[in-house]
């Protein structure tokens, strides 16, 4: 059923693309010419694309971290935090960090992600 879901999601990505990038044709050829509005719409269509598709990347990404698996190997992922803490020398709160760390094959992401159990910065 998983198979089915994500391709019928690129479906919908290119689709969109070709929505905007037919939009973008029509408005620039009525306007310009049929050659500005070609380039106009292979420049929309990629863009589109390209945004559509780095944001399914991100998201599927997230999923594994928060089922805490390896976006790489599907290996179990390590999570370590730190707190929220008050640095002296420079009077200011420092960010908190989530990290995953696979063993597998090195992966490694972090995120200043606070938890439950850190402290106010106000």
């Amino acid at each position: 059923m998983k198979p089915v879901r994500s391709g019928m999601g690129l479906v919908v990505d290119l689709a969109g693309s070709a929505t905007w990038a037919a939009a973008g044709f029509f408005i620039a050829a009525r306007l310009v010419s049929p050659a500005a509005g070609a380039v106009l719409a292979l420049g929309i269509f990629l863009s589109a694309l390209t945004v559509m598709l780095t944001a399914r990347f991100q998201e599927s990404r997230a999923r594994a971290l928060l089922r805490g698996m390896c976006p790489r190997c599907a290996a179990e992922l390590t999570q370590a935090h730190s707190h929220r803490r008050w640095d002296t020398e420079r009077q200011r709160w420092l960010a908190p960090l989530t990290a995953w760390l696979c063993a597998g094959c090195g992966y490694g992401h972090e995120e200043p992600a606070p938890c439950a159990g850190c402290p106010d910065s106000a």
